[in-house]
């Protein structure tokens, strides 16, 4: 017990613990840091009292619609919290040296488990604690809240629930890894993706989300009553309905269900945190040994298959491209923590759209339709900008110590740079383009959809205003891909670490998460100069009017002119930055 608490007192001082290195360089960074964190909370607190004010003073949509969205958006983090905690724990678990330096000493196989846990949930999930007060605080504003709700919520609410999908996702993890004794690990990966896919695509399909705003702007202007019958079964046994429904109860001042909604969750995440510390202590070290023949396993193929791409074999490009293309190629498949992140990535992409594709958003309130189109839009660029995090920003760091070995080749320092940027811009730029497409389809094509009476179906076709803002929407988005991209390579290559060879814990060190929260900065600006284009085309689409193509040339001409700025300055700091680090 000594021995743990050692050991978790030291990582807690080395997760706090600020540099200690000198120079104006370091100074500036530190300001800036501060001055970005400061900048984002206050921005985020705004952004989430005007978005609580709009949609129930503006548009009226009513306590119980706003909630119930509410509760779908934290379906959504609950799950991403979920997937990415699976991947990042494979990572730390099973690939860490520092587990590997820990089993050779006295301490036991469940203290190393619960170390590397807590480890491992505390440090990805700072910026999610700073995001989650900023929303709340704007969000209990408007409400005019005391101040013991905030602590409430953050601690007594937001914690555990993102606590329990840390849980559930390690509890997943370790049932991969006893299975993969048995049964191949990438047919197992191959049914955990199945799984999440059904998941999110069944949820939506269950909660219906346009369904829900018809069956409730029935009895408009009594939008504000509890409408719980409308909610599936299923549904309700999930976290996320908990915490809109104490959300809700606690805007009305009904706190009976609001004491028995927290009881509940937080019973449940006790329950599922002492079922994985028994099951963690008990299968650990068996399930890293496990790993081990997986790792073993995996280089064996990539050996056999190496006539594939192999250095050796002629192609097109000149020596130089050649060989750093094929370099960030093997560099890529031989690191598992990579794909298998990436297979993750493409899950919720694909659960996503298959939700989006054919959501005909048919409602009379342009005011309304714009908003469901525009979380659709700005949801599209937000997972194009968690690929260019995880996948650009730590592109430069990841060539390690080998970068000086790089910097004394034949090779200009420029060529590495541009091709590892144009790979992840062509990957990104690819996957953003299938992203716009298919959320889009309802704006483009004429789709057949349910009509009021069951059994009933009616053909839309959709009006040329939307089918202008759905080709819009998706030049936007390919110009926010390469700027996204832009933006998480050059200040990737500004906060370079050669030291740590984690891709994962380089996409969520201080400098990711100023890189996350100055390409939010730029989200924000996105929605605000597009706002105005997309409830003009709603409200032209409703009316069955014309409208002229110069507010989309403007928009368009504001929103490159914008990323233009940013691609330039990112790419300037970049490689600069690279330029001074290894002259």
């Amino acid at each position: 017990m000594r021995m743990f608490l050692h050991i978790l007192y030291f990582k807690n001082k080395m997760f706090w613990k600020f540099s200690v290195e000198k120079g104006f360089g370091v100074f500036a960074k530190g300001i800036g840091s501060a001055i970005v964190f400061g900048l984002f909370a206050v921005g985020a607190f705004y952004l989430s009292h005007y978005v609580t004010a709009y949609l129930l003073g503006g548009v009226k949509i009513g306590l119980f619609l706003f909630h119930r969205f509410l509760g779908m958006l934290l379906f959504v983090f609950f799950i991403t919290i979920n997937l990415g905690n699976i991947v990042v724990s494979f990572s730390t678990l099973y690939r860490s040296p520092e587990v590997e330096f820990l089993l050779t000493h006295p301490v036991t196989y469940q203290n190393i488990f619960v170390i590397k846990f807590l480890d491992n949930f505390f440090y990805s999930s700072g910026t999610l604690f700073l995001v989650g007060f900023s929303v709340l605080l704007g969000y209990g504003t408007y409400f005019h809240y005391p101040w013991y709700f905030y602590p409430f919520m953050m601690f007594g609410i937001l914690v555990p629930f993102m606590f329990l999908a840390g849980c559930i996702a390690v509890l997943v993890l370790l049932g991969v890894m006893i299975l993969a004794e048995k049964i191949n690990f990438r047919l197992l990966i191959g049914i955990i993706v199945a799984f999440y896919l059904m998941q999110v695509f069944l949820y939506f399909k269950v909660s219906g989300p346009v369904h829900l705003v018809r069956e409730v702007m029935k009895y408009y202007p009594y939008v504000d009553l509890y409408f719980g019958t409308l909610d599936p079964l299923a549904i309700k046994l999930l976290p996320n309905f908990w915490i809109s429904e104490i959300l809700y109860f606690f805007s009305i001042k009904n706190y009976f269900p609001v004491y028995g909604y927290t009881a509940l969750l937080l019973l449940s995440t006790l329950g599922v945190f002492i079922l994985l510390l028994l099951v963690g202590g008990m299968n650990f070290f068996r399930t890293w040994l496990t790993s081990l023949t997986i790792k073993a396993m995996g280089m064996k193929r990539v050996e056999l298959r190496s006539n594939f791409f192999a250095f050796g074999r002629k192609s097109i490009f000149s020596s130089q491209i050649e060989v750093l293309l094929k370099k960030e190629f093997w560099q890529f498949v031989r690191e598992p923590s990579q794909w298998i992140h990436f297979t993750v990535m493409m899950v919720l992409i694909t659960a996503f759209l298959s939700s989006v594709s054919t959501l005909n958003i048919k409602l009379e309130s342009p005011e309304l339709m714009s908003v469901v189109y525009l979380v659709i839009f700005i949801f599209n660029i937000f997972l194009i900008n968690s690929l260019a995090l995880r996948f650009g920003f730590p592109m430069m760091s990841l060539e390690g110590k080998a970068m000086w070995s790089m910097r004394s080749a034949p090779i200009k320092l420029s060529n590495v740079y541009w091709i590892k940027f144009s790979l992840t811009t062509l990957l990104i730029l690819l996957l953003g383009g299938v992203i716009a497409f298919f959320s889009n389809i309802p704006n483009l094509y004429t789709q057949r959809v349910q009509g009021i009476l069951p059994g009933q179906f009616e053909f839309v076709t959709p009006h040329l205003a939307l089918k202008k803002l759905a080709l819009t929407s998706i030049i936007i988005t390919a110009l926010s891909a390469v700027t996204l991209v832009s933006m998480n390579f050059g200040l990737g290559a500004l906060y370079l670490n050669t030291s740590e060879k984690n891709p994962i814990r380089i996409a969520s060190s201080q400098g990711a998460t100023i890189t996350f929260l100055l390409s939010t900065v730029y989200l924000v600006l996105l929605l605000a100069m597009y706002f105005f284009p997309v409830i003009t085309m709603h409200t032209a689409s409703i009316n069955n009017s014309v409208v002229s193509n110069r507010i989309f040339w403007f928009v368009l001409g504001l929103i490159a002119g914008l990323s233009g700025l940013i691609i330039a300055v990112s790419h300037s700091i970049g490689i600069a930055s690279l330029r001074k680090d290894f002259l």
